[in-house]
């Protein structure tokens, strides 16, 4: 690994043989946030993959882990981010989305870029838009138990045919958080893709198998009807509680709590939520502990929730996902998302949705 400037290392073409066999030996060999450079087939273009923003997220790592293990070549140059690795590496592993203190790095693609997080968003984006890459992928886990999915900013075809390569299912949002996927400067398509449950080997094994599509496949995007049926949902609403608010996750209310969500809550995750559907239970201060905000920062809580005899009810039929019960992260972050049912949108091309 060859020293950079503060604050981001860089690691050229590791082999199989200079990497641990394990993504914790692999994690202990890493200095801090690295990019990394793997010479592709094709010199003349390249790709990007952005992963372990968030700690404790590691289907990325295991891809990356996996691809160095492989000994491939990719069809371009290719270039490969591990953003949080302190906050990974702090005990115990692969459980903390940053360090205590700390500001969520996918939350610093915006300026000001004043603070330790912010120099790494701004290198990052810096060596982003220096390689001027075909794509980028931003490699995540979901906060909560739940499906695959993906996430795009805006629909066009690019971001399309990227979910398809690890997903059946492409939220296109107007939320600005500040995430990578956010940053829209010089046309780069960037995509974030939600692997499923930090835990779940079907999560790491299906980022491993969609970074060696994309890291393999020789044009992305020569024919843009070559595409897998995908279930297309738009414009998600933020659910929050108001800040200073307890939360907790039972079988029956928790005294003291703003909030407490079923214990099973997270079985919600992409299924079809029924109107009247019990959540939770509410506490004194009732549906004013919740918002429902939309881009332009509107709340929308009493359009889709209701209150009755202290329980949480919905309105109408939704559906919500990024659902967790890590109480930390649903303070912190987000309770969930959630859209307004109207089935999903299904296609099998692009002609189908971009017409």
């Amino acid at each position: 690994m060859t020293e950079q400037p503060y604050p981001i290392h860089y690691w050229e073409a590791p082999r199989s043989d200079e990497v641990g066999e394990t993504i914790e030996q692999f994690l202990e060999q890493l200095e801090g946030p690295t990019w990394f450079y793997f010479p592709g087939k094709d010199n003349s273009r390249c790709r990007v993959v952005s992963t372990l923003l968030h700690g404790n997220e590691p289907s990325g790592l295991h891809a990356l882990h996996h691809w160095i293990l492989s000994n491939e070549v990719p069809a371009t140059d290719l270039y490969c981010f591990l953003g949080s690795v302190a906050a990974a590496k702090q005990p115990p592993v692969f459980h903390h989305r940053m360090l205590p203190g700390k500001r969520d790095l996918n939350r610093c693609f915006r300026p000001p870029y004043n603070d330790e997080e912010g120099l790494v968003a701004a290198d990052l984006l810096h060596r982003i838009t220096s390689v001027q890459p075909e794509a980028v992928i931003d490699i995540h886990n979901t906060s909560g138990a739940g499906p695959s999915f993906a996430i795009g900013t805006e629909l066009k075809p690019e971001h399309l045919i990227i979910s398809s390569l690890f997903t059946e299912r492409i939220i296109i949002t107007d939320l600005n958080l500040g995430a990578l996927m956010d940053y829209q400067e010089g046309g780069i398509p960037i995509t974030t893709i939600e692997c499923g449950g930090a835990h779940d080997p079907h999560a790491h094994a299906l980022a491993c198998e969609g970074f060696k599509r994309f890291a393999l496949a020789p044009q992305l995007f020569a024919d843009n009807q070559k595409i897998k049926a995908m279930d297309l949902y738009r414009h998600p609403i933020r659910v929050e509680l108001i800040k200073g608010s307890e939360l907790g996750f039972a079988n029956g209310p928790i005294a003291g709590a703003d909030l407490t969500l079923h214990q099973d809550v997270e079985r919600y995750n992409f299924g079809l939520v029924n109107q009247g559907t019990n959540l939770g239970w509410l506490g004194p201060q009732g549906l004013a502990s919740l918002v429902a905000r939309d881009a332009q920062g509107y709340d929308h809580v009493q359009h889709f929730f209701a209150m009755e005899d202290e329980c949480l009810l919905t309105r109408q039929d939704l559906k919500l996902f990024m659902i967790t019960k890590n109480v930390e992260i649903a303070l912190s972050d987000c309770l969930f998302y959630l859209v307004p049912i109207q089935e999903p949108e299904h296609f099998s091309k692009l002609d189908e949705v971009l017409t």
